[in-house]
C-alpha cells in the first residue's frame, strides 16, 4: 500500500490498474474505486510498478515486458541479469542504456535490495572521490522488511540470519557502482563482507560500515564528499529528496528520529570516524519501505519517464 499512497496526487502518474494474487482478483482496493486484477494482466498502462515475489517475478515480469510494458521492479529476480539496469538515479543514471540491449518490446528496470539502497548511496561519493577497495558491513534490518511471517520471534531478540540477504548485499553495490562497457556493466571490483540481521525496530534499516579506500581521506574530506553529493539527473524528479545523503552529528542516525528525512528518501550517515583496521567507519540509515522499496521504484519510474523510455503503447488482446 506504500506505493499506492505515494501515487495518490502524483504530478506525473495516475493509478489506473492494480493487480494482486489470483485469489484476490475482483476485490476492491481500499481507498480507491479500483478492483484487483490477476497479476498476468492484460493491462493498458504502459508503465507497470512490480512488487511481486521474486519466484513469480522471474517469469511474469519478462512476459509483461514482452507485451510492451516498461516494468519497474522491486523484486530481486532480474537485478543481476546482464542486460537489466539496477538503478539508483542519483548514482548510476547512465545504466538506463541497458534497456537498448533487452530482447523485449518493453523493458525491465530494477531498484536494489532494501539494505543496498542505503549502502550503495553512501558508498557512491566515497568511491568516486577516493576509490573504495574493501567493505565490511553489518545490517540491522527492521521488522517491516520481513513481511507478515518473516520476522520470527523478534521481541527482545536479534535474528542473526536473513536467508539470501547477505548474497545481495555482497554483490548488488558493485553493479550499481560499475561502469558501462558496451551493452553491459563492468562492475566495481571491491569485495564486500556482509552480515545481515533482523532487529526489533519497526521501520528503518541500520548499517554499520567500514571501508578501505584507494586514496587517503580524512574524516573531514569524507564528510564533505558525502554531504555535498548531488545529482542533476535526479534533482527535478518529484520523489527525489533535496539531500540524498545527510551527514548527522552526535548519536545519529536513529531509526525513530531519522528514517523520515526527505519524506523517507534521504539516507542518513553518522558517526563517521577513523577505523582502526580499515580507513573509515560510519553508520547508515535508510527507510526500508521508502528508499528501500516503494519510493525507490517510484523514483525509477519518474527517471524512466524523464528519459523518455516509457513505451507509448502496449500489446493488449
Amino acid at each position: 500500500m506504500e506505493i499506492v499512497s505515494r501515487l495518490q496526487g502524483h504530478p506525473w502518474f495516475s493509478l489506473i490498474e492494480v493487480a494482486a494474487s489470483p485469489g484476490s482478483a475482483g476485490r476492491p482496493l481500499p481507498g480507491t474505486d479500483l478492483k484487483l486484477r490477476p497479476p498476468e494482466g492484460p493491462f493498458a498502462a504502459p508503465l507497470v510498478l512490480s512488487a511481486l515475489p521474486s519466484a513469480i517475478a522471474q517469469e511474469l515480469e519478462p512476459a509483461l515486458a514482452q507485451a510492451g510494458h516498461l516494468v519497474v521492479s522491486n523484486a530481486s529476480a532480474h537485478r543481476m541479469r546482464f542486460d537489466v539496469p539496477l538503478i539508483i538515479p542519483e548514482v548510476n543514471p547512465g545504466h538506463i542504456a541497458l534497456l537498448e540491449a533487452q530482447p523485449w518490446s518493453g523493458g525491465i528496470v530494477t531498484n536494489p535490495n532494501c539494505s543496498v539502497a542505503g549502502l550503495a548511496l553512501a558508498l557512491a561519493p566515497l568511491h568516486r572521490r577516493f576509490g573504495v577497495e574493501r567493505v565490511i558491513v553489518t545490517t540491522m534490518q527492521a521488522i517491516s522488511g520481513a513481511g507478515r511471517e518473516g520476522a520470527g520471534d523478534i521481541e527482545n531478540n536479534v535474528i542473526p540470519l536473513i536467508p539470501g540477504e547477505e548474497e545481495k548485499v555482497a554483490t548488488e553495490p558493485q553493479k550499481i557502482l560499475g561502469t558501462m562497457a558496451g551493452d553491459t556493466i563492468d562492475p566495481a571490483t571491491f569485495p564486500i563482507s556482509a552480515t545481515c540481521t533482523r532487529v526489533p525496530v519497526q521501520d528503518g534499516h541500520f548499517l554499520s560500515v567500514a571501508v578501505a579506500l584507494a586514496e587517503t581521506a580524512s574524516v573531514e574530506q569524507a564528510e564533505e564528499a558525502l554531504a555535498t553529493f548531488r545529482s542533476e539527473e535526479a534533482m527535478d524528479l518529484p520523489s527525489a529528496p533535496e539531500h540524498p545523503i545527510e551527514v548527522l552529528e552526535g548519536a545519529h542516525p536513529q531509526p525513530r528520529l531519522d528514517r523520515g528525512r526527505g519524506a523517507g528518501m534521504t539516507v542518513s550517515v553518522g558517526r563517521l570516524r577513523t577505523c582502526e583496521i580499515l580507513d573509515l567507519k560510519f553508520c547508515v540509515l535508510a527507510h526500508n519501505l521508502v528508499r528501500g522499496a516503494a519510493g525507490a521504484a517510484l523514483l525509477n519510474a519518474e527517471f524512466a519517464a524523464a528519459r523518455g523510455v516509457v513505451p507509448s503503447t502496449v500489446d493488449t488482446p
